[in-house]
């Protein structure tokens, strides 16, 4: 049953995450669209690869402090401080159209796709923010034991990875939905989903007592 639980929510964390709008969306289509959906299956590949890189530097960091209960009470804290600021900055954030065709190398090898999407998804500071804060929900908020974690990682690195072949896959449909209007409805709907994890970790530290502290 709790091998069932951590599958379901890294499904909805996997879900929540895909409908973020960053740059990896825009390249993701944009490299459909003129190369082919072959060469953005390998781009998502390498985005996937990016992702569990970030999860297990996240994770194996601070694993051994877990079960630590003043650490964990920190935890709360900081990542409910960045689930707060990911809230408000994609609320409040500008938005901006599909970048122009034309504007991406040709190249369609597919070692040079997949490290494509390793760059543009692990050089963005934010993806390694957001995974912190990923990995604190988890051992936090969710207070999932260790085979059920990875459980729960590995569901939302698959989610993320099939949305995004589907992305890639339907993108000559999808851009005609990119319109500025449909940007600003996905951010406040992932806007919301982030102050609701801040306030849940801000609630378990509360109850922790470790917010009397201060």
């Amino acid at each position: 049953m709790e091998m069932i639980d951590a599958i379901a929510k890294g499904l909805v964390a996997g879900l929540i995450l895909t409908i973020m709008i960053g740059p990896v969306f825009f390249a993701l289509l944009q490299n459909s669209i003129e190369k082919g959906y072959k060469a953005a299956f390998y781009m998502t590949v390498g985005i996937s690869v990016s992702d569990a890189f970030y999860v297990a530097i996240c994770y194996f960091g601070i694993a051994r402090f877990v079960n630590d209960q003043t650490f964990q009470g920190w935890l709360g804290i900081i990542g409910g401080c960045i689930m707060l600021a990911f809230g408000f900055l994609s609320l409040f954030k500008s938005v901006s159209r599909r970048p122009p065709a034309g504007t991406v190398n040709n190249g369609s090898g597919f070692v040079r796709q997949m490290l494509k999407g390793i760059v543009i998804n692990g050089l963005n500071p934010s993806v390694l923010i957001f995974w912190l804060g990923i990995v604190s929900v988890a051992t936090v908020n969710y207070q999932l034991k260790e085979q059920n974690l990875l459980l729960f990682f590995g569901t939302i690195i698959l989610t993320v990875f099939a949305t995004d072949n589907l992305k890639a896959y339907l993108s000559d449909k999808l851009s005609v939905m990119i319109t500025t209007r449909f940007m600003k409805i996905l951010n406040s709907v992932v806007g919301v989903a982030f102050l609701i994890f801040a306030l849940k970790l801000f609630h378990f530290a509360y109850e922790t007592g470790f917010i009397h502290l201060f």
